[in-house]
């Protein structure tokens, strides 16, 4: 149904940006003189692609683009000399509007800006070992397909690729425990990634973790591709699960066709790797092969070699396309800086895009930074974040145009 009160049906036309006797007054305290400029009507102009447009004082710049950036809605930088300068003229005026919208706190937390993003790819450093490195993640969203587990728990090893996976009713501390207790029953790892998740930032998991002496290493917060082994390991078992359950005849918990899929990915050979998981960690072909003469696959310790060498030269490859698209980050112990807030589904409309202004305490690594924005799970003070969420803030009262 249409509105009863469309508001694009009468336009209100907006009012001077500059009242003439206000020009006049502060045009004779400013001390304009300039041979080029004239007088109409006591107001000094200058004559520009047979426009006379006035000239505006010292005093009253900050003025006109105030009220215009107010008057038309924080237009931005190119809509706002189309909306001053076919009527109003300074030296390095074009600039001067550049400038000011540079340090306009509105516009800076509330849109976005056509840049590159901060931060060149990194990696965890590649390994051949296997259980050296392992990641954990969930994956939920399954409670409407025949059972009553709403979340997949997903393990895998970075060396191998090999994963591990547990349906579940929860997401809690105790129930990550248990899944890693089934993993570690083969080998304990030496360190485990995981995302910021309240359960793996908890003192009984941190203390989980110190019994088996496993190192733990968190993700930057919002920041999934910093484990993106698993995130793309979560979307081949989702896809694989998908093809099982809209297959099925019947209607089979998809708990049931869980197993049968994972096992499918073990033994499928990888993409990256060129070799199946399953053989890399415990030695197992995906099939048996006709002929016994035939030895496709080298032996476990050369293969996993092969596989390392192989998973640096993908790496190599993906961080020319990737880093195209980035920049180095800039940002020192600090700066001044707004965070890209995490665009939720159900996030309001209306909410700034940016939080902030934050300061950067500490510079963590390469793209890592902790930044002065409370933790609303850990409660502390400050929260480490990646670079690619972050954006200079240019503080309005440093803004200095062009005359000062």
């Amino acid at each position: 149904m249409l509105s009863r009160h469309p508001t694009a049906q009468y336009i209100q036309h907006s009012v001077h940006l500059l009242e003439l006797d206000e020009i006049k007054t502060h045009q004779n305290l400013d001390n304009l003189d300039n041979s080029k400029y004239k007088k109409i009507n006591d107001v000094l102009v200058l004559k520009k692609k047979n426009l006379f447009k006035i000239v505006v004082p010292f005093s009253l710049r900050r003025k006109v683009l105030q009220n215009a950036d107010e008057q038309f809605g924080h237009p931005g930088t190119q809509k706002m000399i189309n909306i001053i300068t076919p009527q109003y003229y300074w030296p390095h005026i074009k600039q001067d509007i550049s400038v000011f919208f540079k340090h306009c706190d509105v516009c800076q937390l509330n849109k976005k800006k056509r840049q590159k993003r901060f931060g060149l790819l990194q990696t965890v450093p590649p390994t051949d070992r296997p259980f050296e490195y392992l990641s954990i993640d969930t994956v939920g969203g399954f409670n409407y397909y025949n059972s009553t587990k709403k979340y997949l728990h997903l393990v895998i090893d970075h060396a191998t690729r090999y994963v591990w996976a547990f349906p579940s009713k929860s997401e809690t501390t105790e129930t990550y425990a248990n899944c890693l207790k089934q993993v570690f029953q083969i080998q304990v790892p030496t360190k485990l990634l995981s995302d910021r998740n309240g359960a793996f930032t908890s003192s009984k998991f941190r203390r989980f973790l110190r019994n088996y002496n496993v190192k733990h290493l968190l993700t930057s917060s919002h920041h999934p591709q910093t484990n993106g082994k698993c995130e793309r390991v979560n979307q081949s078992i989702v896809t694989k699960l998908k093809c099982k359950v809209n297959s099925s005849p019947t209607k089979t918990p998809w708990t049931k066709l869980l197993e049968q899929v994972i096992n499918e990915y073990n033994l499928t050979p990888h993409s990256v790797t060129k070799f199946p998981p399953a053989y890399l960690l415990f030695g197992t072909l995906p099939y048996s092969p006709p002929l016994t003469q035939n030895q496709f696959y080298p032996s476990v310790e050369e293969a996993r070699i092969l596989a390392k060498q192989n998973t640096v030269k993908y790496h190599d490859k993906n961080k020319i396309k990737y880093d195209a698209r980035f920049i180095d980050s800039p940002f020192k112990a600090g700066d001044i800086v707004m965070y890209e807030e995490f665009n939720y589904p159900n996030r309001r409309k209306l909410s700034p895009v940016f939080s902030g202004p934050y300061e950067i305490v500490k510079k963590l690594s390469d793209v890592n930074y902790e930044i002065t924005k409370p933790n609303a799970l850990t409660k502390k003070p400050t929260e480490i974040v990646h670079a690619s969420k972050l954006r200079t803030f240019y503080p309005p009262e440093e803004l200095k145009l062009s005359h000062e």
